[in-house]
């Protein structure tokens, strides 16, 4: 069941109204099984459904050529479903990973309010995983992410009330926890997924 207007309202809300979005995201009765199922579960989907369509079926040109590239069905399907399986996971865990570092500061912020900050504020990221679908505009997915990060310091602003220096150190933190997975996640990808031509 894919709760549409639920990712709608919050979607819309976080990118158009942040600050008072994250208000009440802070205070509403949602848990971390609530937010997986309404709306990380449908949200993570979006790129990697659009990548599959856009790398297997559509293809892309190599440059100065006229070669059409695709990703073999098959492998492309395993590579989606075990990123998918992966992000899931690697969600909870940043969520844990975030709680500490907020802490570490002498701040505080729950679990499940520190699972909404990493879900919500991935939202640019995930619609912008809509550009997948053609594999020539794949690379400005970069200007989601970016908005992401600023989202993620809003987030921390009205969740967390810090704005200063610790929230900057928060979200350095962050960005490199980020980075290392998904290094991490194509190395590997790459050892037990994907197949390469001898």
């Amino acid at each position: 069941m894919i709760y549409l207007n639920f990712i709608i309202h919050h979607a819309g809300g976080i990118l158009t109204n942040t600050q008072v979005s994250w208000r009440t995201i802070a205070h509403d009765t949602n848990s971390i099984l609530d937010v997986y199922r309404k709306y990380v579960l449908p949200m993570v989907a979006l790129p990697l459904i659009c990548k599959f369509i856009g790398f297997s079926l559509v293809g892309y040109t190599l440059p100065y050529t006229n070669s059409i590239i695709r990703i073999p069905l098959e492998q492309g399907l395993k590579d989606g479903l075990a990123t998918y399986v992966l992000v899931l996971v690697f969600f909870y865990i940043f969520a844990l990973i975030n709680k500490k570092a907020i802490e570490k500061h002498n701040l505080t912020i729950s679990l499940n309010r520190s699972f909404k900050l990493v879900a919500f504020s991935s939202t640019p990221v995930c619609l912008a995983g809509i550009l997948f679908l053609f594999p020539g505009f794949s690379q400005l997915v970069i200007f989601g992410a970016a908005y992401a990060i600023y989202l993620f310091y809003q987030g921390i602003v009205e969740i967390v009330d810090e704005s200063g220096n610790k929230a900057i150190t928060i979200i350095v933190a962050a960005i490199g926890v980020v980075l290392l997975f998904w290094i991490s996640l194509e190395l590997l990808l790459n050892e037990f997924v994907r197949s390469f031509p001898a």
